[in-house]
Parts: C-alpha cells; structure tokens; sequence
C-alpha cells in the first residue's frame, strides 16, 4: 500500500512542476549582422529566449558605442535589434559580449563581404560573437571538437524528453539487455541525425515533438508491465522499437544541431562530434542511474523508487504529448 502511495505523491508532484511544460530546455540564441547606411556604423540584433532575455548593457569593441536599440516580444523569444556605429573598421579580434545566459548560440553575417554563419557556445559572462571574422575559412579539428562535443553533451543533459526516454530504458532492463537496447537506442537516432542534418528528408518538427512524448509514455508503460513480471513483447521486439524510437529522437537533434548553425565545410566533422557528445552525455547519465539504483538497493528502496519514478515519467510523457498536440494549429 504504501508503495502505491509513494507512487500516487510523486506522480502528483510531478504533473505540478511547472517546467514540465518545457521537455527540451537547451537555450539557442540567434544573431545577426549587418551593414548601416553610413560608413561604419551596423545593426545588430539577438534573438534570445524569454527567460534569459532580460534588458542588460552590451559590450562593444572598442571604438564603438550604441546609438539606438528595440526590443519587443515574440513566441516566447525577446528580439533585440541595436543600432552602433565605429570609429574604425573591424579588426580580426573584435567581439560584441552579450550578457544573455544561452547554452549556444547562431551568429550570421556577411558585411566583411562573405558569408560567416557558425556556432557560438555560452559561458558565465554570456555569449561572446565575434564580429571581427572577416571570412568563412576553415577552421582547424581542434577547434571543432570540443566545440560540438560539449554541445552535445548539453543537449542530451539539458533535454528533458531524451532523458525521459533514456531512464525509462535503464528502469526496464540491466546488465546486458539494457546495453542492447541503449544501443539499438543510439543506432537509431544516429542514422536520422545524419538524414535530417544533411537535410536528405523533412520532418515537419511538432508531429515530431508529440511523438517523441508519446514514445517516453509507451517506454514507461512497457517498464512497468516487465516490472510486474508481464513481459509485454520479445525482447527482439523490443530493440525493433527503441530502434524505431530512437529514429524520433535524433530528428529531434537534428533540429537542435541545426539552430547552432554550421559553416558548410564544417558539417561532416560538426556531426561526428555532436553525436559523440550526445553519445557521452547518454552513458554518464545511465551510469548515474545504475549507482543510483544500486545505492537504493541497498537500503531496499529500489523497487518502490523505480515504480514511482515510471509512473511519474509516464505521465510527465503523457502531459507533454497532449499540450503538443494542442499547439499544433497556434501560430
């Protein structure tokens, strides 16, 4: 009984949370670049999200200063538009720092007369652009890798829906049947990853989103049946799922690998790295979960503690699917 309780109490408070309506909360932000209509001076705008994009000052290299700024409200995102002006040209080292808090960032522009479009990653201070990249050129792999790697690390930590699916894959199976089933997790979204990121097929992304919410409901579903001895289908069956699964989800990283925008020479090694990361996050996280399990057996907490959690998950995965559903026809 009073492990249906405890179950009950936990589902509950997590119905209530109120980031539940937000499953993915990796923070993207979006900058761009462009000319004036007099001689050194630009345009300057940022589009960050609501919950970062608090009015705070800018830093502009030196030798600029702001001459006039807008800011208004859209889609949950505070779009920003600044217009400065220069006493000299750019130099190769310039940066405008933004104080917005985002996990990474876009930045596009063209005014040194060619496309730049790269990713930016975020630190304490912010976002640092570089506005003094006069070309595209190619960067060297070092530079590359630990770039994209921690990208896909934050990600998958910061992308509460994966992260759903993949604790719902480490409470159904152990040992030997979970590292098969976490690997046929990652084969499948490393081949969608690939297909949506070179943009060989084009998945509208809210069907996607709603059936990524479905697939953590149906996961915890499965997890609770095997849990009370009522194996649900073969395990074969199962890979064939979390296989098909998996194919979901990485469209879903595609679509975030996508906002961080990546130069076109940049894209096979950019893709590598991102899913390495991804790949890396994954394993640190079910790593946390056996020790977290094994440290709850010992006090015999870990049947009562893995009921809770699927039932809390389920209907966290249930919640997410119906509001995604309700948004598809709002603009």
């Amino acid at each position: 009984m009073w492990k249906n309780s405890l179950a009950a109490l936990l589902l509950a408070l997590a119905a209530l949370l109120p980031g539940t309506a937000m499953a993915d909360i990796f923070l993207s932000a979006d900058f761009a670049l462009t000319r004036g209509e007099d001689a050194n001076s630009y345009e300057f705008t940022a589009a960050v999200p609501e919950t970062v994009g608090q009015p705070a000052p800018i830093v502009w290299p030196q030798g600029c200063r702001q001459t006039a700024m807008t800011r208004q409200m859209s889609g949950g995102r505070a779009q920003y538009a600044y217009e400065f002006a220069c006493e000299r040209p750019f130099s190769a080292g310039d940066v405008i720092q933004t104080p917005w808090k985002a996990d990474g960032g876009r930045f596009v522009t063209n005014v040194m007369g060619s496309q730049v479009d790269r990713s930016l990653t975020g630190d304490a201070k912010g976002i640092a652009v570089p506005v003094g990249e006069t070309a595209v050129g190619e960067r060297a792999l070092t530079q590359i890798a630990p770039e994209f790697l921690a990208q896909g690390v934050w990600h998958i930590w910061l992308g509460w829906d994966h992260l759903a699916f993949v604790l719902c894959l480490a409470l159904l199976a152990r040992g030997r049947d979970l590292l098969w089933l976490v690997s046929a997790f990652t084969a499948g979204h490393s081949i969608s990853l690939a297909v949506a990121f070179f943009e060989l097929v084009h998945v509208p992304v809210p069907p996607v989103e709603a059936a990524i919410a479905l697939s953590i409901a149906f996961m915890a579903r499965e997890a609770l049946l095997v849990g009370k001895g009522e194996q649900a289908f073969a395990f074969r069956r199962q890979l064939t799922v979390v296989s098909l699964f998996g194919l979901l989800h990485g469209l879903g990283f595609a679509t975030a690998l996508g906002e961080l925008g990546v130069q076109a020479g940049e894209k096979l090694p950019a893709l590598i790295f991102f899913n390495i990361g991804v790949e890396a996050g994954q394993l640190l996280f079910v790593g946390a979960i056996m020790a977290t399990l094994a440290g709850l057996r010992a006090i015999s907490l870990a049947a009562p503690a893995r009921v809770a959690a699927l039932y809390a998950v389920g209907a966290i995965g249930c919640f997410w699917m119906v509001e995604r559903v309700a948004g598809f026809g709002i603009a």
